[in-house]
């Protein structure tokens, strides 16, 4: 049988064990709000919804993105002030042909990852090509593979 000191260090160390759940219980609380809202460290308000949709890589849209995502990052200067976080948010916003690009940058580690304008130039590079371009390559693989494999490439939703 335990001794009545024994029984006082077991209630004390409850005791204590009690007061540390209840301040993590706190401080979770606390770290669920600021997930919730998206505010970053310097405690802007919650970040803005997208406006704009995703881009996949599809000539006609890029753009569009790209403006929206600059207007975004403009009003939300403290958020996107590094420029792999603006890198992170394009990545974010990027389906399909655009997001496999993506990926193999991110996989690799690329440097392009923290340089914002080099990225955008890259990106630009990849995606901003005339229509021509992309009914020129239809053309081919119509040729070379038959109309199946153009249209999983080139969908006839694009624009």
């Amino acid at each position: 049988m335990a001794s009545l000191e024994q029984y006082q260090e077991l209630v004390g160390a409850m005791q204590n064990l009690t007061a540390e759940v209840q301040a993590l219980r706190t401080e979770n609380v606390a770290l669920r709000q600021q997930v919730v809202l998206h505010r970053d460290d310097h405690g802007d308000f919650p970040a803005l919804p997208l406006s704009f949709g995703k881009y996949d890589g599809l000539p006609g849209g890029l753009k569009e993105f790209s403006d929206a995502c600059k207007v975004y990052f403009a009003f939300r200067p403290h958020a996107y002030e590094k420029a792999r976080s603006r890198v992170g948010f394009i990545i974010a916003n990027l389906t399909s042909n655009a997001l496999s690009w993506a990926t193999l940058l991110v996989t690799s580690n690329d440097h392009f990852l923290n340089d914002y304008d080099h990225f955008v130039e890259l990106f630009k590079e990849r995606f901003d090509r005339p229509k021509v371009f992309y009914s020129s390559l239809e053309a081919i693989l119509d040729v070379k593979q038959g109309n199946t494999m153009s249209k999983l490439i080139f969908p006839a939703s694009r624009d």
